[in-house]
């Protein structure tokens, strides 16, 4: 899944300096959901100790969490949300020439979310097309699964039943048989999932999902492995989604964003203590890598710079980031612009950092930056290499 905003760099030393910061509330979600686990975890990690004196608010998920962040008359200003979710928002603004998503910046990327279909064993179910014309409950229009779930059945041509109910209800119901199937989105391991196998008379199963149709474009591949859950007996290949702490930066005062920048400093410098102590998928996260601003619409006076020769020690090249990944895919490519593009991975900050084209000048890795937005590539920006390593230096920029 591909990423818009993200929230401004900013230096600080909040954490160690003694400075006391205000109250402020975090929308996670459902109780038993992933998305309370992890605001639970900073609440627990950051704190009051840390001058940051949070609350976790249990909320309905995703969809709650968006329209209350994007209300202009909610005081709500901080809040989790489903990547897919956010991505849809604006795609609508687009069609209805709104601006919901306008003010809305990414904190920080955290763990992936996997798309979790259950059914009962009995049921022979084991994969999403074994759904054509079953009933399938997708969640609420709280939930991001709601969105979800509308979105597979789209793209899949899967013709099933869409129920609506939250997590609770949605056990219930596939319990007594009156649905077929639950779709749930978050990080496995799912507190709501974690159950006894004996809860449901005749065990549970999850489906695999292959992508067909291209419903899967702009998910990522993941799996839920069978140590996850204790009734899963192998390792279940699926897709997933990123947890995603956006702000809306129209509501924050100076303080505020004082606030917000040392929760983003908090969560970066204590990562290690939540991954030890935290929801399993704090392993995932990946810590962010900061593009070096370039101003786009000025390429006329772009620096040139010396063709990267061998044995030239300040051989300096361009190429346009497009994504980061927690692992490394064999022979990926991706396309902008109708072109096809072999991906150069290098590891940064613990994470595969994946770029295409090389250039020894700055005005086109711009140009293949912008074609690369347009192209869905939202967060794509330009990378200086030299000697083939990554340079933060400035003035390779001017």
């Amino acid at each position: 899944m591909i990423f818009k905003k993200r929230f401004p760099v900013i230096i600080i030393f909040f954490l160690s300096s003694g400075l006391s910061f205000g109250q402020m509330i975090i929308l996670s979600g459902p109780e038993k959901g992933s998305y309370n686990r992890f605001a639970r975890d900073i609440v627990t990690v950051l704190g009051e100790k840390n001058g940051i004196k949070l609350i976790n608010l249990p909320t309905g998920g995703s969809a709650y969490n968006f329209k209350k962040i994007s209300d202009p008359n909610s005081a709500d200003i901080i809040a989790l949300i489903q990547s897919d979710y956010l991505n849809l928002m604006e795609a609508e603004d687009k069609v209805n020439n709104t601006n919901k998503t306008g003010s809305l910046k990414v904190v920080l990327e955290l763990a992936k979310e996997e798309i979790q279909i259950v059914a009962k064993k009995s049921s022979g179910l084991n994969r999403l097309q074994d759904l054509d014309k079953k009933k399938v409950a997708i969640g609420n229009e709280d939930q991001g699964s709601y969105a979800t779930g509308k979105i597979i059945k789209d793209r899949s041509k899967v013709n099933w039943t869409s129920y609506y109910a939250n997590l609770d209800l949605m056990l219930k119901q596939l319990s007594a048989g009156s649905i077929d199937a639950g779709l749930i989105v978050g990080s496995a391991p799912v507190n709501i999932l974690d159950i006894d196998p004996q809860v449901l008379t005749d065990g549970i199963t999850m489906l695999e999902l292959d992508d067909f149709n291209g419903w899967a474009q702009y998910y990522e591949n993941d799996t839920v492995y069978r140590n996850e859950y204790k009734w899963l007996d192998k390792d279940i290949p699926t897709f997933s989604v990123r947890t995603l702490l956006i702000v809306n930066e129209s509501k924050l005062t100076s303080a505020d964003k004082q606030t917000v920048a040392a929760i983003k400093s908090g969560i970066i410098q204590n990562l290690e203590l939540l991954r030890k102590q935290g929801h399993p998928k704090w392993k995932e996260v990946i810590i962010p890598d900061e593009p070096i601003e370039v101003i786009a619409n000025n390429t006329a006076s772009a620096r040139t710079t010396v063709p990267a020769i061998a044995g030239n020690k300040d051989a300096v090249t361009y190429r346009v980031q497009i994504y980061s990944r927690n692992y490394q895919k064999k022979d990926d490519h991706v396309i902008v612009n109708g072109k096809s593009f072999d991906t150069y991975v290098y590891s940064h900050l613990g994470a595969y950092r994946y770029t295409i084209g090389e250039f020894t000048s700055l005005p086109p890795a711009i140009e293949l930056q912008n074609a690369s937005r347009k192209s869905g590539y939202n967060e794509a920006f330009v990378a200086a290499f030299k000697n083939n390593k990554r340079s933060t230096d400035q003035d390779l920029f001017k």
